[in-house]
């Protein structure tokens, strides 16, 4: 049976959602260790313990779409840094003070969004394997013009929107 781009994006979403959850509970457990034995405060390296486990689910969709996970990959890799840099730098303008480096909390605030569309928008993008000799490395297999632009047309999108909101926050 054929499986639709719904079905594949839904697939992707499930996949991040227990990556994220279990990195939203590694969080939760560190950070509570060092409410209990520190200062309380969020460290710095809890960031590296949060995008970790996101990657094991998402890796069975990696090895079920070999021929189109490239162009996948790079569009939803590039989603995913796009919306965490976007909440961290609304997140370093709504500070009250200057001084106080805000950045590691919103970045965390905006990794399990982007997360979650990056899953979705691999899922979905990384279409039924398909041979097509001598294709761009950045084309999505099988698919056609409108659904390139949708894709590489929301990255441009969301550029300009983190260009803009630095503009106004810097």
């Amino acid at each position: 049976m054929e499986e639709t781009d719904r079905a594949r994006a839904v697939a992707g979403l499930r996949a991040a959602t227990v990556g994220v959850g279990i990195g939203l509970a590694l969080v939760l457990l560190v950070w509570g260790g060092m409410a209990l034995f520190g200062d309380g405060g969020l460290p710095s390296g809890i960031a590296g313990v949060a995008v970790i486990p996101a990657g094991t689910p998402i890796s069975a969709l990696w090895q079920r779409r070999p021929v189109n996970r490239r162009p996948a990959l790079l569009v939803a890799a590039l989603l995913f840094l796009l919306v965490a840099v976007f909440t961290a730098t609304l997140g370093d303008g709504l500070s009250d003070d200057p001084e106080e480096e805000a950045g590691i909390g919103w970045l965390l605030l905006g990794y399990f969004p982007g997360a979650l569309l990056f899953g979705a928008a691999f899922g979905g993008l990384a279409g039924p394997p398909a041979d097509e000799p001598g294709r761009n490395w950045l084309r999505f297999t099988g698919r056609g013009r409108r659904l390139h632009l949708a894709a590489y047309g929301t990255l441009a999108a969301l550029l300009g929107l983190n260009v803009a909101a630095a503009a106004v926050v810097g």
